[in-house]
């Protein structure tokens, strides 16, 4: 699919999210971005599971994440960092920019490149101020409702109102949550990591935003499956964006 229906489509699912998020294609220079062959070698040396399969979500996802990152050297705190696999990538593929990753489980990796911080899950152990961005990967599903608003909240705290890069899922259709929950038993039941999931319709997403008072803009709708993947898990289900506090609170 092209950009144009790319575009399309990201502007048909997000109907009721127009106002806000606009659409944006990254802010980033051309050549920013390494060769994909570079990242998916980047991806396997830190996952041995990607090592026996090219990891065509995972790269998605990293090329997403970082075109949606502030550019030059920043301080990102990745939030839910699990394996650390998503900061590590990141910082090594791009060197001047300071990843630490915080989850509510310890850990257990003794070659963690980034440093790595256990929280409670609802507040965030940081200084205000401390990161220039906030990194949310395949999370805000996984923390319950009564959660997510205080857990922005703490994010937008630690930036000074932001900007927090958000890859998570779009369930927009009746089936969607079956789809996902069985897409998240594919990617985390063989390293032991299965846990609770609550998908985000278009509503829920913008009732989050508007809780927060948050506004920014969202990646088209990017290849993240192929062939017969895409027919069981439509590129659709997949959103990617960056929201900043409209308020001046944070100064």
């Amino acid at each position: 699919m092209g950009v144009a229906g790319r575009a399309h489509l990201a502007v048909a699912q997000l109907s009721g999210l127009a106002d806000r998020l606009s659409r944006v294609d990254g802010g980033q220079p051309p050549g920013w971005l390494p060769d994909d062959a570079v990242i998916v070698r980047q991806l396997a040396d830190r996952d041995p599971w990607l090592r026996y399969r090219k990891p065509r979500y995972q790269l998605q996802m990293i090329k997403d994440l970082a075109s949606l990152l502030p550019p030059g050297g920043c301080r990102v705190l990745d939030v839910g960092a699990g394996s650390g696999l998503i900061g590590e990538t990141i910082a090594t593929l791009f060197p001047e920019k300071s990843v630490t990753g915080v989850d509510i489980a310890t850990n257990n990796r003794h070659d963690l490149r980034i440093p790595f911080v256990r929280f409670d899950g609802r507040r965030l152990p940081f200084a205000d101020k401390s990161f220039d961005c906030v990194l949310f990967c395949n999370v805000l599903h996984h923390v319950r409702p009564e959660v997510r608003t205080g857990l922005l909240g703490e994010a937008l705290r630690v930036t000074g109102g932001g900007p927090l890069v958000i890859k998570d899922h779009l369930a927009s259709a009746p089936l969607d949550g079956l789809r996902l929950r069985f897409l998240d038993f594919l990617g985390n039941a063989p390293r032991g990591s299965m846990i609770s999931a609550d998908y985000l319709g278009e509503m829920e997403w913008e009732m989050l935003l508007r809780e927060v008072n948050c506004t920014g803009e969202t990646l088209p709708v990017s290849a993240y499956h192929a062939d017969l993947w895409n027919w069981c898990f439509p590129n659709r289900l997949e959103i990617c964006f960056r929201v900043r506090r409209q308020s001046s609170e944070f100064g």
